[in-house]
């Protein structure tokens, strides 16, 4: 009885994996980026918004045929939403990860996986992170759990996941209203948060990308944005509900304050090299320099380190530190 159960759900992922595939493959196949031959430190990624639960068997097999369009796009890391197959709680690994893990092998890209997540006799709304080899890479358990999803609430806190792009953290819908939780992103020095949601979000999110200097991937509406608060310039959108963005982790922010002089001089002597995306301006009133790397195979982040300018979040977090400490110690600043 245990077999035919076993062969039963294998023969399901089997056969979604073939009829997906079948409508994946009319795509036009892109190949992903080669970060080596390009300026900057750049990712692809996609939010596929397919919406919160519904049928599993349904509802899988979209996010599958999804998963395809994301692969032949040269997508480097897709989400989805939250708990996108339904709400029946399932072990990790389990028959959903396992056939979201076959497209993250097949197509060499991470795949943000959210599911109901069975733990022993515990329960917990779950992103599960896939990496390019359709191992399972890590996991975060959402921290605030909406009233009445009746699920365990996390108790290991937000996370920082390593890939060969970045650094990434994850939060999910309900964990919006939470500021603590988006500092802790920041304080972690992540590169993009994935946020996997049934709902668009709205204006917060653009604010946590303006005070923390990171990227945001919303899952709800799939507006994806820049370290400027502004929505994504380039948004690609291959398919209905599927939004597409190339974004460039090496562009960082630097204060005015103590590195005028040394801008100046980077600038001179890299002309063309490293340029200002963005100063103060009567728009922005932020006394901020904007960096990016114009030429392949620059790195602003690591000319900025050369001249000896800390980023705008370095700054900040040496400023934070060095401040308390004195406060602890009774000494002036």
């Amino acid at each position: 009885m245990v077999f035919r159960k076993t062969f039963t759900i294998c023969s399901i992922v089997i056969c979604l994996s073939c009829t997906a595939g079948a409508a994946g493959s009319d795509v036009k196949r892109i190949p992903q980026l080669d970060r080596d031959k390009l300026p900057g430190r750049q990712v692809k990624v996609a939010a596929i918004c397919i919406g919160f639960g519904g049928e599993r068997e349904a509802k899988l097999k979209e996010a599958i045929d999804h998963l395809h369009t994301a692969g032949n796009n040269g997508v480097d890391i897709a989400c989805l939403p939250e708990e996108f197959a339904g709400t029946k709680a399932e072990p990790i690994p389990g028959s959903t990860t396992d056939a979201v893990a076959a497209l993250a092998k097949q197509y060499n890209m991470y795949v943000v996986c959210p599911i109901r997540e069975q733990a022993g006799d515990r329960q917990y709304n779950t992103a599960v992170l896939i990496d390019r080899k359709g191992n399972v890479a890590g996991y975060y358990r959402k921290v605030f759990v909406f009233w009445g999803e009746g699920l365990n609430l996390s108790t290991e806190g937000v996370k920082v996941f390593e890939t060969d792009f970045g650094r990434i953290s994850i939060l999910t819908c309900f964990d919006l209203n939470y500021p603590e939780l988006w500092q802790k992103c920041d304080d972690l020095d992540v590169d993009i948060v994935f946020w996997p949601s049934a709902y668009g979000g709205g204006s917060p999110l653009n604010a946590f990308a303006i005070l923390y200097h990171y990227y945001v991937v919303p899952v709800g509406a799939g507006n994806i944005i820049d370290i400027t608060g502004k929505t994504h310039h380039d948004i690609q959108k291959p398919r209905k509900k599927q939004f597409v963005a190339t974004l460039d982790l090496d562009r960082a922010f630097a204060h005015h304050d103590f590195n005028r002089d040394k801008v100046e001089k980077m600038l001179k002597e890299h002309d063309g090299e490293i340029v200002v995306e963005r100063n103060l301006s009567q728009e922005d009133l932020a006394p901020w320099w904007l960096f990016k790397a114009a030429k392949p195979g620059v790195s602003a982040r690591k000319l900025l380190e050369e001249y000896n300018i800390e980023t705008l979040r370095q700054y900040q977090h040496r400023s934070r530190e060095q401040i308390n400490r004195a406060r602890e110690e009774g000494k002036r600043i």
